[in-house]
């Protein structure tokens, strides 16, 4: 250790500590507030928000670390830390606009550990030491706060994650043999790689939903049915829309705006038990059948099926649902009592009497 005269000594240091921990834990409860108010206002996805105040044993470790040479409390910038956490690694950038925006940044002390050696992998972060604005510490609920440093890290779930795994034995990490270590190196590698990957995944995945939006926009609706094609046309095709609209007038209940996940695995496998394969197959079949399916809901809910709650939203895209039911319905009974059978509804009405209901309205459009 550093024979400096002015160095505290660690008695002291923890004493002091003990002092702040009420102001530190108030300043990682009000940053980690605005940290997350920011980023909705920024409109930006992100998975957590975490803060937590230095223990005591980790500021002895770090004040007596001899390569660090600390001479007082106030030289550890990371009594207070918070990490935002984000999905995917190209989301931290748009992290670090906010961070920066919104707090005075120390570039000095702060770093990016994401521009590593070539050959080394493992904990891919940013890392900032920074204060609170001096127009903010103006006001009120931050003046305490003025000049007090606290360190804010910005990394993907992903290297989170091997932050954490990596965290219990960091500190002995170079006593194992170069058996374990070169496993350990190997693992790191392994996550980094399957970050890469989920990043080229989502592009991949994104440039299909264009595609398909674009495709979907000038009625080429050969495709094939799946969850991304089935959204896009419940989304753009207005005859969708106009037959969503009649059957919530049917049932007397308002019409959603929104297409829920579970809603469209209702609606492919409905889909695909009708034997449906692509978009023109719906489209052609909701073209023919547009007015006899909310007239046959209309009945069906009158003669067999429970009210709908008051508070009960009709569904965007329902009308797939219901054409799949027309279908089946005029197969007869028994492909009825499959169709509800593979889409997992419990038939608990006459499905015999619903069958005639169906046949009866077909014929009354059909004529």
């Amino acid at each position: 250790m550093t024979g400096s005269e002015n160095r505290a000594s660690i008695e002291d240091v923890l004493a002091e500590f003990d002092r702040r921990q009420e102001m530190l834990a108030a300043l990682c409860a009000r940053t980690k507030s605005l940290i997350e108010a920011s980023l909705q206002d920024a409109n930006i996805r992100y998975q957590s928000v975490q803060a937590r105040v230095k223990t005591k044993r980790k500021l002895k470790e770090k004040y007596l670390d001899e390569k660090k040479n600390y001479q007082r409390l106030d030289d550890i910038t990371d009594l207070a830390g918070l990490r935002v956490i984000t999905y995917y690694e190209d989301e931290v950038d748009r992290v670090a606009d906010v961070i920066t925006r919104e707090f005075d940044i120390d570039s000095k002390n702060s770093i990016d550990k994401r521009n590593a050696e070539p050959d080394r992998f493992g904990y891919r972060a940013l890392n900032y030491v920074c204060k609170h604005l001096e127009k903010r510490t103006s006001d009120v609920e931050y003046k305490k706060f003025a000049g007090i440093s606290c360190e804010i890290q910005v990394a993907s779930i992903l290297s989170h994650a091997w932050s954490e795994i990596e965290h219990d034995w960091y500190d002995l990490k170079e006593a194992y043999p170069d058996a374990i270590k070169r496993r350990f190196s190997r693992l790191a590698a392994l996550l980094e790689l399957a970050e890469s990957e989920f990043l080229d995944i989502r592009k991949s995945r994104t440039q299909y939903e264009r595609s398909v939006a674009v495709r979907v926009e000038a009625k080429v609706l050969d495709l094939p049915i799946d969850a991304v094609s089935l959204r896009s046309f419940i989304e753009q095709d207005p005859l969708v829309t106009g037959i969503d609209r009649s059957i919530a007038s049917a049932i007397e209940r308002s019409l959603s705006t929104e297409i829920s996940d579970r809603i469209l695995e209702l609606l492919l496998k409905a889909t695909l038990q009708s034997g449906m394969t692509k978009l023109q197959e719906i489209h052609d079949s909701l073209e023919e059948h547009k007015n006899a399916i909310p007239e046959c809901v209309r009945r069906w809910m009158q003669e067999f099926w429970r009210p709908f709650p008051e508070t009960y939203q009709s569904s965007r895209g329902i009308c797939i649902f219901y054409l799949g039911m027309f279908l089946a319905n005029r197969k007869g009974p028994d492909v009825t009592a499959q169709f509800l059978k593979a889409i997992r509804v419990s038939t608990t009405w006459d499905v015999v009497r619903q069958v005639a209901v169906t046949e009866e309205v077909a014929r009354k459009y059909s004529s």
